[in-house]
């Protein structure tokens, strides 16, 4: 994960990529810690060519995608996995406004507001139910362990927007 990592940091730096650490990764920034099988980034649409080809570059092969993500195999069975999720423009600038940065040994990863990984938690849910248990187990444990960091009002807005109201009674109680 790490020299991964620093791999798109560099490219970061020099001006050629912008995306956030996502997924259970993520999850670490706001006190979770849970087992993963692979690491997940976020670009903007326009960065897609961009990180395809810099994870060509260093061994990794897409083996499925769809139009809002891709999945990368390595050559080396040592490698992680890596999931890329597919944003507008607009809404990865939405997401920069309250990320924050996460650092992972000398490297340091944008990632996510809590808010904005519900978000995220919620869109895979409510697009796929399989996900269901797992995420929801996310939620619960993000919103357990930041207190505060979102109020009833504000969660019931995102439950209503990324329609999944019906989940609401099993989450409300954790909100502020």
């Amino acid at each position: 994960m790490q020299s991964l990592a620093e791999y798109l940091m560099r490219a970061e730096r020099r001006g050629d990529l912008r995306f956030f650490l996502i997924g259970g990764r993520s999850l670490e920034a706001h006190g979770l810690v849970r087992f993963t099988k692979d690491v997940d980034f976020l670009v903007a649409t326009h960065d897609i060519p961009v990180i395809s080809d810099l994870l060509t570059r260093i061994g990794y092969s897409k083996f499925a995608e769809t139009a809002v993500f891709s999945r990368w195999k390595h050559s080396s069975m040592m490698a992680d996995d890596v999931d890329v999720m597919y944003v507008s423009p607009d809404t990865f600038e939405k997401l920069l406004v309250d990320s924050k940065t996460f650092e992972i040994g000398q490297v340091s990863l944008r990632v996510p507001s809590v808010p904005s990984l519900i978000a995220l938690k919620l869109h895979a849910m409510k697009s796929n139910e399989e996900r269901l248990e797992k995420d929801g187990r996310d939620v619960a444990e993000l919103l357990r362990l930041n207190p505060g960091v979102i109020d009833k009002a504000g969660l019931e807005a995102l439950f209503t927007k990324y329609g999944c109201a019906h989940l609401l009674p099993q989450f409300s109680h954790l909100a502020s």
